[in-house]
């Protein structure tokens, strides 16, 4: 990961926009990783902003991390306004889908539907059944996560992801990394950056 293109890339860019995410689930002896991995980062790229979802496990992880160095370079990218709110880090910017318009949202939807087409319907049919209308919120609050809405977001620059091993492609995880590959935003696994964490470099 460092060695390659994914570095260059965030190098290349004097306000790279790093989009750190991933499953709920992180076993205990990885846990601190995370958050080491997010506290290097923003110390090694101090231009750099870094984008999650609110999400329990890694995404508080990779915010626990980024604030040991300045929360206020953390952006929370939520599905509505008051989404775990008592769970967000002081001084982190916070937007939701609610700041989109038409147009734009029009555009995410199209975007959420070409990543993951097996939930046309969920997204098709989210203002006609609750349960639906629940689940897509979320798809579409990731894809925003990736795409930004400028002026107030910038698309992610690069994303780096602990996601299921047996699975990196499941939920809503997997649906955030297939909006990359659509995107053309360069992203890791944690089968490629856990080791990095150890590296000197990185401090």
């Amino acid at each position: 990961m460092y060695s390659g293109s994914l570095e260059k890339i965030i190098t290349s860019d004097a306000e790279p926009l790093i989009l750190l995410e991933g499953r709920r689930n992180v076993p205990e002896n990885e846990a601190a990783a995370l958050t080491e991995l997010a506290r290097r980062l923003a110390r090694k790229w101090p231009t750099a902003r870094f984008r999650t979802g609110n999400a329990p496990g890694s995404d508080t992880l990779f915010d626990e991390g980024v604030a040991q160095v300045d929360p206020s370079r953390l952006e929370y990218v939520v599905p509505y306004a008051g989404h775990r709110k008592k769970n967000r880090l002081a001084g982190a910017s916070v937007f939701s889908l609610e700041i989109l318009s038409h147009d734009h949202d029009t555009e995410i939807v199209r975007q959420t539907i070409a990543a993951s087409p097996k939930n046309r319907g969920v997204i098709e049919n989210r203002h006609k059944v609750p349960a639906l209308g629940k689940k897509a919120i979320y798809l579409l609050r990731d894809t925003l996560k990736v795409m930004g809405y400028l002026p107030l977001l910038k698309p992610a620059t690069a994303a780096i992801f602990y996601a299921d091993p047996d699975d990196p492609m499941k939920g809503g995880t997997g649906h955030t990394i297939r909006v990359c590959i659509e995107q053309g935003v360069p992203y890791a696994l944690q089968d490629e950056w856990l080791e990095f964490v150890g590296n000197p470099s990185m401090r």
